[in-house]
């Protein structure tokens, strides 16, 4: 009766997760991110020609903004934007559908590393209504895939332990991993390794097994392609543009100590003060930054994108709770509590290697971990408050936890929902898909349309809403040479010209249309018309004519 019941639970935990990351996910988040309309507009062109936006048949990483984007999650895409067309509800269904199925993963995973159904319950429902983990559900974030995929590989494993023929699923799972995120690259051979680590013993014992063996030489094989376009502009590109070296702080910060030195040249200020040090310093910092109150609890990711105003990743109610799993785990010691503390240690790692720290994107897989360890502080202090007090007491102390929790939740849905778009439009670049619609109306009477390139890659979210022909972009479209971050762009394509507004320049032209930020077309410009932002609170574009 017991398993019916947590089953029944289970199932509407999974309603809930599905119901939070699906609601009006056309709408919300409002506008759609530069690397959402690149991920559908490339999924429309493959459906269209077979090719990318730039004319590559098929690839496994995505050239986009030079950043090759790891491809699987655009091909999760592909059949939705077959059935719902290019939208940004076939953009992000994928996603949605892959968190919602975490929660499932989750529940099981927690079972076999610890046999709690409780537990498994806890962490369920704990990772449904979870800020970090709902925000980027919601969107077209290969991150979330990335995520799902290391879940259900390391689930996979754990049962292979009793049952080897799991063995080559979780291989396959974990192989799909490192071709949806550049995260998964790092974070995926570290949870290998100590998977195989902490159960040599069981894995040794399976040393003969078919499966066993065939997996590893089917994983190799799966591997290859990635392997192989390591050595290409795929392999370099996105470490060189974000990872921690791009920041040439730490070498301003040794010249500037060595230059304290009387003798900057000698041996000792060479020792104390190089690219090593600091650089290592940088490293660390970034790293323990993923694990500090205030990412966590407080202000979250500095990126406006990937955050929430006055929102942390995690509710303020889960501090108590977070301490209290820690200190439970090391006290108790249960089962698999080891390896669950290694997948907390490594999961910043990846994104403690690029300069751009804390970082919510490439360290979501750390909701994993936290939110079981969370759930085990929740599920030991009911325990303790069970056996402490009387059933009355434990209703009303319950009750009270749940009203708070709740109201934390609460606050979060009401800025994500109310104040969010209000106070970050510019994040999630909204105006486009109006401005669109007004382009697509008015084209016709210009030879030329400037538009700005104050938002992030304009290009690629005019293709996207214009629903622009692939097959005439790939000869039109050049990327401009990369930039600081090795990052690049596409500076026009047809009639559309993108960069920053200079209205004197422009004025010498004529029959053209000009849009620009408020900071480039003053008010005192003659504007034919306007872009607002959410709740009319200001203009995203204004729009004149020569």
């Amino acid at each position: 009766m017991r398993k019916t019941i947590k089953k029944y639970l289970i199932f509407l935990i999974l309603l809930l997760a599905l119901f939070l990351r699906a609601w009006k996910i056309g709408e919300f988040p409002v506008g759609l991110n530069a690397d959402e309309a690149a991920i559908g507009y490339n999924a429309y062109s493959l459906l269209k020609t077979g090719k990318d936006e730039f004319g590559h048949p098929w690839p496994i990483s995505f050239q986009s903004f030079n950043d090759y984007k790891p491809g699987l999650y655009f091909y999760l895409v592909l059949p939705f934007v077959k059935i719902f067309g290019l939208s940004e509800l076939a953009v992000r269904l994928p996603s949605v559908i892959l968190g919602s199925l975490t929660v499932l993963i989750l529940y099981l995973l927690v079972i076999e590393l610890f046999g709690s159904r409780l537990l498994a319950l806890s962490s369920s429902l704990l990772l449904a209504v979870s800020p970090w983990h709902l925000h980027f559900s919601r969107g077209g974030w290969e991150t979330n895939a990335a995520t799902f995929f290391i879940t259900l590989a390391v689930y996979l494993f754990l049962r292979a332990l009793k049952r080897p023929i799991y063995f080559i699923f979780s291989f396959l799972i974990f192989i799909l991993s490192l071709y949806t995120y550049h995260s998964a690259r790092i974070i995926t051979p570290l949870l290998i390794f100590g998977l195989g680590f902490y159960y040599r013993k069981e894995i040794f014992k399976r040393a003969n097994s078919s499966w066993l063996i065939g997996s590893f030489i089917i994983g190799l094989i799966l591997a290859a392609p990635l392997i192989v376009s390591f050595f290409g502009p795929a392999g370099a590109s996105r470490f060189s543009g974000v990872g921690i070296f791009a920041d040439t702080g730490p070498i301003w910060r040794v010249n500037e100590l060595r230059g304290q030195h009387s003798d900057p040249f000698s041996l000792i200020p060479k020792i104390l003060h190089n690219k090593i040090i600091n650089y290592g310093i940088n490293f660390f910092d970034n790293y323990f930054s993923h694990l500090s109150g205030d990412f966590l609890f407080i202000s979250g990711d500095e990126i406006q994108r990937n955050r929430v105003p006055e929102m942390g990743q995690m509710y303020l109610m889960e501090i108590p709770l977070l301490l209290l799993g820690l200190y439970s785990l090391i006290k108790n010691k249960p089962k698999n509590w080891l390896f669950l503390l290694w997948w907390l240690a490594i999961a910043p790692l990846a994104s403690a290697l690029t300069f751009q720290s804390p970082h919510a994107i490439r360290s979501l897989n750390m909701v994993i971990p936290l939110i079981i360890i969370v759930a085990y502080g929740l599920v030991n202090l009911i325990s303790w408050i069970k056996k402490t007090f009387s059933l009355k007491i434990l209703f009303i102390l319950c009750f009270l936890f749940f009203i708070l929790y709740l109201w934390n939740m609460a606050f979060y849905l009401h800025q994500y929902y109310v104040h969010y778009p209000k106070i970050y439009p510019a994040a999630w670049e909204y105006g486009f898909k109006d401005l669109a619609d007004y382009v697509r109306e008015n084209e016709s009477k210009y030879d030329k349309i400037f538009i700005t390139d104050k938002y992030d890659q304009p290009y690629i979210l005019l293709a996207f809403y214009l629903k622009y022909p692939p097959e005439k972009f790939q000869t039109e479209a050049k990327l401009t040479p990369k930039d600081r971050y090795g990052f690049s762009t596409v500076a026009n394509f047809d009639k559309y010209f993108f960069g920053p507004i200079d209205l004197e320049k422009i004025q010498r032209k004529s029959h053209v249309l000009i849009i620009g930020s408020p900071e480039e077309i003053p008010e005192s410009g003659r504007i034919i018309a306007r872009i607002s932002n959410p709740g009319n609170l200001g203009d995203a574009f204004r729009i004149v004519e020569q």
